[in-house]
């Protein structure tokens, strides 16, 4: 059995949307959560925010980048490779386009294109798509934003479609005090947008600078991590739109969404 947990970022009126978090087994899940604990305990971190850690606010006030790093480094360190990172950030003003050009996406909005897609790479990954597909998974995301009943409500469609054989066990809603994973989420959710909104400004004008909070994660396991821009908003919508062929959907959303 899988769990994925998913926490969004820049649903507050900014122009990219994200919503990342990490995929493991089970057993992967019942090793790390007791360690992340331990680690968040001991630095006096009751429930972690990344917009506190961000913005050196308590409680991390008294905190330079040195230490940030080295307090991400412990943290992710812990995982030994076992968890993997997924991450889609959307265009609000690509969605917003779509629905005045086709009512047919009246319905749709920038995060629930976020989650079908990380849904879908979850199945089709060639690594990891076939053991997800044999033991099942359920998405455990934070509640509170205003997308999630879409969410649950595409969920259940796709999961009562017989092409995904009942892989698809349940979706649930958490508050971030909950579990440090879904912590953890709202860490790649938050940098990976920051990072997938300095691409979408600048990306084709300026070199611009790695994250070092997504270096560190890339150190400790596989990351995939997509920006749905001009070029591939469209796609993205379209393929999420039509779920009913689950063959025709697979084979177009990985021309959208993996690498060549």
């Amino acid at each position: 059995m899988f769990e994925c947990y998913l926490d969004d970022s820049g649903t507050s009126g900014l122009p990219i949307v994200t919503m990342a978090g990490f995929l493991a087994p089970l057993e992967a899940w019942e090793e790390l959560e007791p360690k992340w604990d331990s680690i968040l305990n001991g630095y006096n971190i009751d429930v972690f925010h990344s917009k506190e850690f961000y913005a050196t606010k308590p409680p991390f006030k008294t905190w330079r980048k040195i230490k940030k790093l080295s307090f991400a480094e412990e943290l992710f360190a812990a995982s030994h490779g076992r968890i993997f990172g997924v991450s889609i950030s959307i265009s609000v003003d690509e969605i917003a386009r779509l629905k005045k050009a086709d009512p047919g996406f009246s319905d749709m909005s920038p995060m629930g294109v976020a989650f079908s897609s990380i849904l879908m790479k979850s199945i089709t990954d060639e690594q990891f798509g076939p053991y997800v597909k044999e033991q099942g998974i359920s998405f455990l995301i934070e509640t509170g934003n205003r997308n999630n009943g879409e969410i649950d409500q595409y969920f259940h469609k796709m999961a009562d479609l017989p092409v995904f054989e009942g892989c698809l066990r349940s979706i649930s809603f958490i508050p971030k005090k909950h579990c440090r994973a879904i912590q953890m989420a709202d860490f790649y959710a938050y940098f990976s947008r920051r990072l997938a909104h300095s691409h979408y400004r600048f990306g084709s004008k300026l070199i611009l600078p790695d994250c070092p909070y997504i270096e560190t994660l890339k150190r400790h396991g596989p990351l995939w991590q997509r920006l749905g821009n001009r070029d591939t908003t469209r796609g993205l919508a379209l393929n999420v739109k039509d779920y009913s062929d689950f063959g025709s959907f697979r084979s177009a959303l990985t021309e959208v969404l993996l690498p060549k």
